[in-house]
């Protein structure tokens, strides 16, 4: 299904296109429909042949052809990584109710991660719907993590298996609360210990998201390598840059790409931690 696959990802290039107007728009509180696609400098309307994923920016030479200010190499870069992470879910999961679903989820993490990177924030209009839609959509998920886990031995019991067989939305909810939860107990453990808060809402409720689409393992997953990629970040800026140990970070862009590793490598890192440890003597 290599065409599939292809097709796909060019569709995922579109998506990305349109993705690239949501994180410019949504911070701004614009309609994502109404008015069409502008130059934000001039504010001239670009035409259907200047707003073509990715070629449209080469040959412009990344700059609006009216006023030719440059265009952020945010916006290839989204398409690129849309049109990837749409490739990979028709790679994975070829007209399969978890293709679509990922897809879904792959989309909103990625507009996420890229508002959060420059805002520092984590729209509540993205984060909750999106929460409410991992739940909703879970019975398409299912063969994409919960039966794939069960055979791979990473149930925590025969009860909890049987229950997430027969109503996935039980292991979807489990996540949201359980990815969630974990995250806000970290905030009140900070808060209570530094008096002052560490962590925003925002990164709770997009981790509840998470945890609703992918389940708490690949949750809880998604928070340790998105902390341990942040502190890594953080540890080079406060010894190479000269930042101080108060840098703020946008921990949700940390966490958006951590979700994706997870999405597509998450299961094939238990399986490898699994197997070695009953290797272990």
């Amino acid at each position: 299904m290599q065409w599939l696959a292809a097709v796909y990802g060019l569709f995922g290039l579109a998506v990305g296109s349109f993705l690239n107007v949501c994180i410019y728009r949504i911070p701004r509180h614009e309609s994502v429909v109404f008015p069409r696609s502008h130059c934000p400098r001039c504010g001239k309307p670009i035409a259907f042949y200047d707003n073509i994923p990715v070629i449209s920016f080469l040959w412009l030479g990344g700059r609006c052809r009216s006023c030719r200010g440059r265009i952020a190499l945010q916006y290839p870069a989204v398409e690129l990584l849309t049109g990837a992470a749409f490739y990979a879910c028709a790679r994975n999961w070829p007209l399969a109710g978890p293709m679509f679903v990922n897809s879904l989820f792959a989309a909103v993490i990625i507009v996420l991660m890229f508002i959060d990177y420059r805002h520092q924030i984590l729209p509540n209009v993205l984060t909750l719907p999106g929460a409410a839609a991992g739940i909703l959509l879970s019975p398409l998920q299912h063969q994409a993590f919960y039966s794939d886990a069960l055979s791979t031995g990473l149930a925590a019991s025969l009860s909890q298996a049987h229950a997430e067989r027969l109503l996935p939305w039980t292991g979807s909810i489990t996540g949201a609360l359980l990815s969630g939860g974990t995250l806000l107990f970290v905030a009140l453990l900070y808060q209570l210990v530094r008096r002052q808060q560490g962590m925003g809402a925002g990164d709770i409720k997009m981790m509840a998201m998470v945890g609703a689409f992918l389940g708490w393992r690949l949750g809880l997953l998604t928070i340790f390598l998105g902390s341990a990629a942040g502190s890594v970040v953080g540890i080079f800026l406060v010894i190479f840059r000269g930042r101080g140990l108060q840098t703020r970070l946008a921990f949700g862009t940390f966490l958006g790409a951590a979700s994706i590793l997870a999405l597509f490598f998450g299961l094939e890192l238990f399986r490898w931690y699994t197997g070695g440890a009953a290797a272990a003597p």
